[in-house]
C-alpha cells in the first residue's frame, strides 16, 4: 500500500488528460469534459506534481450527489489512490447534508464499490460498447 496522499480541489480542466488516458483512450482530453463539469467539485492526488487519480463530484438535488469520472493512473491502481479518493467525496457528501451518493459504475469496477457500501440499484446497461451499472450509497447522519 502507497503512503497516504492528500486529496486537493482540483480545476476540471486538470482531470482531462487522466479521464482520457483511463476512460477514453481514442479521445482528444478536450472531448473528455461533461456537461456540468463548471458547477461540480473535482478532486485529485498528485504523486511528484503528476494528477495520479481525480474523481468528480456533481450536485444532483438538494439530497443526492453523483460521483462521476472517477481515474487513477493505470500503473497506480490498487494502491490505495482510488479509496482514498471515495471516502474524501463520500464524507464531503455526508458534510454537504448530503443522503445518498449515486454513480454509474463500469462493471469491472463495482466490487470496488461494494466494498466501500454502495449496493447495485439497477440493471447491466451499455454506452459506447462499455457496460455499467447504477449504483447508489446511503449516507448515515452523525448525530448532532
Amino acid at each position: 500500500m502507497m503512503p497516504k496522499h492528500t486529496v486537493q480541489q482540483i480545476h476540471y480542466l486538470d482531470c482531462l488528460p487522466l479521464r482520457r488516458d483511463v476512460l477514453w483512450p481514442s479521445l482528444p482530453p478536450e472531448q473528455c469534459a461533461v456537461p456540468g463539469d463548471e458547477e461540480a467539485l473535482h478532486f485529485g492526488i498528485h504523486i511528484n506534481q503528476q494528477l495520479a487519480s481525480c474523481l468528480s463530484l456533481f450536485t444532483v438535488d438538494a439530497n443526492t450527489f453523483q460521483v462521476r469520472k472517477f481515474a487513477t493512473a493505470s500503473a497506480l491502481q490498487h494502491q490505495g489512490l482510488g479509496t482514498t479518493l471515495l471516502r474524501h467525496a463520500i464524507a464531503h457528501a455526508n458534510a454537504a447534508g448530503g443522503q445518498r451518493i449515486i454513480l454509474n459504475a463500469r462493471t469491472s469496477a463495482c466490487g470496488f464499490y461494494q466494498r466501500h457500501g454502495f449496493n447495485r440499484i439497477g440493471e447491466v446497461q451499455e454506452r459506447n460498447g462499455v457496460p455499467f451499472v447504477t449504483m447508489a450509497l446511503s449516507l448515515r447522519r452523525s448525530p448532532l
